[in-house]
């Protein structure tokens, strides 16, 4: 029996993210564990030249300064983007796929722009929704403009976006009287311009409060943002939980409503933040979670 003491193996570190530009990397494909996530703009599903099999696509990950880098090896379409799709939903990025026609705009701009001249109406329309003509000289009225004017006026803070439709029809409802009042525009086609009108300020107020949205942070988000920043330190997996969990604490335990009392769900909010922390770095570290 061999009395030699056993040398307990070292614990591996977890990969620092340490590429925030495709111009700082001399790697011909980066992996995820080495980019720093807070420098990503999206990925790309990136088109190529054609080889003697048919078009080539490489995925890619774009970088908040515009250079890019591979992220897998060039091959077929489906490969890309399984690769840059699989990525998006494990680093909340979103992807560009640039083998796809453009998304058409949420609202049709055909028939926006109507027979209504700026001197019929004056300046009795909020924010400026006419459109030049070049050729007559004449300022006439595009009615998506007058939609996104109307939904930027009913932009108050705080209230949900029920309430700010209710306000945007409550400021339209004046706008149609105003358009029945002149004597150029006939009753059908002002009921056709306010509901032409309507359709583009509630698509516009439904963009910008999923942009809000967005920008909400939520507890998941706060978990995984910790992990990508702890690694930085050149941890291990055992040792970056132990600080997420110190930092969740400290961080959850000063949260307070605007009156200063605690928030009711604290504990379920650091619960959530920790557990998608945790299964972010043991993404990292190649363990089960």
């Amino acid at each position: 029996m061999s009395t030699q003491k056993r040398e307990r193996p070292r614990l591996a570190l977890l990969p620092k993210p340490t590429v925030t530009s495709g111009k700082c990397t001399s790697v011909d494909i980066l992996s995820d564990g080495v980019i720093d996530w807070e420098y990503v703009n999206h990925l790309w599903v990136f088109p190529m030249l054609h080889n003697n099999n048919g078009r080539i696509y490489a995925p890619c990950v774009v970088f908040l300064d515009g250079s890019w880098a591979m992220i897998g090896p060039i091959g077929t379409l489906d490969e890309a983007r399984q690769l840059c799709f699989r990525w998006s939903a494990l680093h909340d990025r979103g992807v560009k796929d640039k083998s796809a026609p453009p998304a058409p705009f949420g609202i049709s701009p055909e028939g926006s722009i109507v027979d209504v001249r700026l001197f019929e109406l004056g300046d009795s329309l909020p924010g400026d929704p006419w459109h030049y003509d070049e050729k007559t000289g004449d300022f006439r009225l595009n009615l998506v403009v007058l939609g996104v004017e109307l939904a930027n006026s009913a932009l108050c803070p705080d209230i949900t976006l029920e309430e700010r439709i209710a306000d945007m029809d409550a400021k339209l409802k004046k706008v149609e009287g105003t358009l029945r009042s002149c004597d150029t525009v006939q009753p059908h086609l002002a009921k056709a311009y306010v509901a032409k009108a309507r359709e583009a300020a509630v698509f516009w107020l439904t963009e910008l409060q999923a942009e809000e949205d967005a920008e909400v942070e939520t507890p998941e988000e706060d978990g995984r943002s910790f992990a990508d920043a702890v690694r930085k330190e050149g941890v291990t997996y055992e040792q970056a939980v132990l600080k997420l969990g110190k930092y969740l604490g400290d961080i959850y335990s000063n949260i307070r409503n605007e009156d200063g009392t605690p928030l009711a769900d604290t504990e379920e909010r650091k619960h959530k933040a920790y557990k998608a922390g945790v299964e972010r770095l043991a993404y990292f570290a190649g363990v089960s979670s």
